[in-house]
């Protein structure tokens, strides 16, 4: 056993881990953050092929503008290391069957107008729609609020926001958009963008659809220098309060001593002994994988493990040769959807010879990102990200990366030809530019993140999940506690906010530090 004294360990290095790793090191703690990948950062990270790099889950990020809640926590994490470029508007361009296109620009009054010049006799239920959005944000944030909370004052705040809570969190987003939206294509409008949490219409909670979407009223950013530039200033912080953050090291197990969580085993054998255990690594997958056969049992880890997990996805790698914005392409992100059904976006059969993705998302990172240079030739990027079903790839879950059967390859190539396609018919003035693709799968996630299923976005965004009584930062476990998205919401916000929610359970001389209120707008 490592005989360093360690205050807490950290287990898994995603943004929701190193911001809960930093901000309990400003407090003096030192902190060891333990990572499997060779590479910390989570779906923060970056990887490069062939002189070309790329985000592995970093597209556009919201409330990083000045004034906003996540930029105030971002800043005073890293003093103000993480430069946030702004996107210029629209940040989201929306394309429906037959021609019909939509760009998502702030603020909210302006994007307000935008739907109603669409919609121009439903003007009522689109100013509705922007009420109840801010009514469910509030609702949300309550909901958070009181998982962060100390036990005994979390019980008076959740009786105190009962009603409203339940109103907005135990709604699903179709049954709200249903109730406000008489016209379907509305519908599918006002919900477009629920790719970003990762849960259909017709189960995710409307106070999910409500916190990821009011995020981006006031406009996107993008990190300057790519997505590594979360871990590459979170780090420091850490390693500058005498803490350490360690790739290539695979937990296998939570020591647990009298009840009470006391250290980590790594695959290997090698232990390290502390009071406080972070896990980073998703609330199902520690319940599940980490903690010891005799505590699978309680009503709080049943509870966890009966939480399904979010939909995963197939990604598509571009590399360009040439001026790709004057050939269409822009700092926008463009969503394609393929109808206007509102739960129609989840490719069933991704690898059929011929199957369209019912919605594809595309994104070019390196027209957001002012610190983009090349020497020579314009050399581009753009990621394509499609969500998929799960059934399609669990025969092959315990297969290796990098060892995998033939017949899962030719499955992925199947992939590839399909994004490929579906990219250049969008786009077929980009496509004799291309001089780089690959494709990644839900098991590629796997192999560098560990999430169950490929899931990007952690558990279900379901009411069941943001309604639960488990999925506070501190267990019932002493000394164990949960961070990251799972105890707050889906993407990387939501992870950062959820590292900050388990650092304050820790240490509540964080709390002030969590911020709370909605934007106004």
């Amino acid at each position: 056993m490592s005989t360093r004294g360690w205050d807490a360990i950290v287990v898994g290095s995603g943004i929701g881990g190193l911001a809960c790793a930093a901000a309990l090191a400003k407090t003096g703690y030192r902190v060891l953050v333990l990572e499997q990948h060779a590479v910390a950062g989570g779906l923060t990270h970056t990887f490069s092929r062939a002189g070309y790099a790329w985000n592995v889950g970093v597209h556009y990020i919201g409330e990083m503008g000045p004034g906003g809640r996540a930029r105030a926590v971002l800043d005073w994490l890293t003093g103000g290391a993480v430069e946030m470029a702004r996107i210029p508007a629209p940040h989201d361009v929306m394309h429906f069957p037959g021609g019909f296109e939509i760009g998502f620009a702030p603020p909210e009054s302006a994007l307000r107008l935008a739907i109603r010049e669409r919609f121009p006799s439903a003007v009522a239920e689109i100013d509705a729609y922007f009420v109840a959005l801010a009514d469910a944000e509030r609702a949300g944030l309550a909901a958070l609020k009181t998982r962060a909370m100390p036990s005994a004052v979390s019980r008076l705040h959740a009786a105190w926001h009962h009603r409203e809570v339940n109103r907005w969190c135990g709604a699903t987003t179709a049954a709200v958009l249903a109730r406000l939206a008489g016209d379907a294509r509305l519908a599918a409008v006002l919900g477009s963008q629920w790719l970003d949490y990762g849960g259909l219409p017709s189960t995710s909670s409307f106070a999910m659809h409500a916190l990821v979407m009011r995020s981006y009223l006031d406009g996107a950013h993008y990190p300057a220098g790519g997505a590594s530039a979360f871990a590459g200033a979170l780090a420091p912080v850490i390693r500058g309060a005498g803490g350490e953050v360690r790739t290539g090291a695979r937990v296998s197990e939570l020591v647990v001593k009298g009840g009470r969580a006391t250290g980590v085993r790594l695959v290997g054998g090698e232990t390290f002994a502390a009071p406080r255990v972070i896990s980073d690594a998703g609330a199902r997958n520690t319940v599940v994988r980490l903690l010891p056969s005799d505590l699978w049992y309680s009503d709080w880890a049943q509870e966890i493990s009966a939480l399904d997990s979010s939909a995963c996805h197939v990604g598509l790698y571009l590399g360009f040769e040439g001026d790709i914005r004057g050939a269409g392409a822009s700092a926008s992100n463009h969503w394609f959807h393929e109808s206007w059904g509102l739960d129609e976006a989840i490719w069933l059969d991704p690898g059929r010879t011929g199957s369209v993705p019912p919605v594809m998302f595309v994104s070019f990172p390196t027209l957001k990102d002012p610190r983009h240079e090349t020497g020579g030739p314009p050399r581009h990027t753009a990621e394509v990200v499609a969500l998929s079903g799960w059934d399609t790839f669990g025969a092959w879950e315990d297969t290796t990366h990098g060892h995998r059967p033939d017949d899962y390859l030719a499955v992925k190539a199947a992939i590839e030809r399909n994004l490929l396609h579906a990219f250049r018919a969008r786009f077929p003035a980009l496509a004799p530019m291309i001089r780089h693709h690959e494709v990644s799968t839900p098991l590629t996630t796997i192999a560098f993140t560990g999430a169950r299923q490929g899931a990007i976005y952690g558990l279900e965004s379901t009411p069941r999940r943001l309604l639960s009584a488990a999925l506070r930062p501190k267990t019932p476990v002493p000394g164990l506690f949960l961070a990251g998205q799972d105890v707050a919401t889906p993407g990387i916000v939501g992870a950062m906010m959820g590292g900050m929610m388990a650092a304050a359970a820790v240490d509540p001389r964080l709390y002030p530090h969590l911020r709370w209120e909605p934007a106004s707008r």
